[in-house]
């Protein structure tokens, strides 16, 4: 398996209209106390709570190092992540043992993260880098140069997979549904298991935080706003049963019923 090198994030150049001021890309980024720690065979503890989920200030560390490994380890013309060989994926959890002291009952977790974030990167680079020059394969006969990892003959394959009618209709659904969705969450890379610990750790508290109040937190913006119906649903469910106007019981909890009040047959 090649060895991980620094990446950053590169935008093929394109004549447009100026155009308001683009978010700031965080790129896949390759740490420099990362790669010293490698060098000097230390290894960071990434902790494990007792639903065998990855906390605490190191999880950070260790997604920026899987994501780099998922790029630069994984061909990126293979279709699915099940018909990555056995033997790739047993060198990327080596190689992330190398770095990082992970209990083994978070293997799993940790690559079908290592699988999400190399989904991600081949649809980041048709995004980016292909369907925007479909109509210009003059733009599409290199690699992007900041890709160096990427071959020729690699490169040339996932162009013609992405440039498929089969492929393209697939992005056309995909993409109708996602502007559907109503559920982006505002915890950034951390997640909702750290953010859970930030409010125990604030709060001073210790039981685990219920499903509904990490749901309302997590669709909740910046201003206050709710991100969608479902946490407005839940914030009047709460006051409803902190009043002692509704009561649950069982199955049946806040998060159940104010997505069965939103979308009526699916809890």
């Amino acid at each position: 398996m090649k060895e991980a090198v620094p990446e950053k994030e590169e935008v093929p150049k394109k004549v447009v209209k100026p155009e308001k001021k683009k978010r700031k890309e965080r790129g896949a980024t390759y740490m420099l106390t990362v790669i010293q720690k490698k060098i000097h065979g230390s290894r960071s503890t990434v902790a494990v709570n007792i639903r065998g989920q990855l906390i605490g200030p190191t999880v950070v560390e260790l997604q920026s190092y899987v994501g780099i490994l998922a790029h630069q380890s994984v061909p990126i013309t293979i279709a699915t992540w099940n018909k990555v060989p056995n033997e790739l994926k047993n060198k990327i959890w080596e190689q992330i043992l190398v770095v990082f002291d992970v209990d083994p009952i978070a293997k799993k977790r940790v690559m079908s993260s290592t699988t999400a974030k190399w989904k991600q990167f081949k649809s980041r680079l048709s995004t980016r880098h292909i369907i925007p020059f479909k109509n210009n394969l003059e733009m599409l006969r290199k690699p992007p140069s900041i890709y160096n990892f990427i071959t020729q003959k690699e490169w040339e394959g996932f162009v013609v997979l992405r440039l498929s009618a089969k492929y393209l209709k697939m992005r056309k659904n995909a993409t109708a549904w996602i502007r559907l969705k109503k559920s982006n969450h505002h915890l950034s890379r951390r997640g909702y298991m750290n953010k859970e610990l930030d409010i125990q750790a604030e709060s001073g508290i210790t039981d685990e935080i219920e499903r509904h109040e990490m749901q309302k937190i997590a669709h909740t913006k910046k201003n206050g706003e709710f991100e969608n119906e479902v946490v407005r649903e839940i914030d009047d469910l709460t006051k409803k049963r902190k009043e002692g106007a509704v009561t649950f019981s069982g199955a049946e909890d806040v998060l159940t019923v104010a997505i069965s009040l939103e979308h009526p047959g699916h809890v």
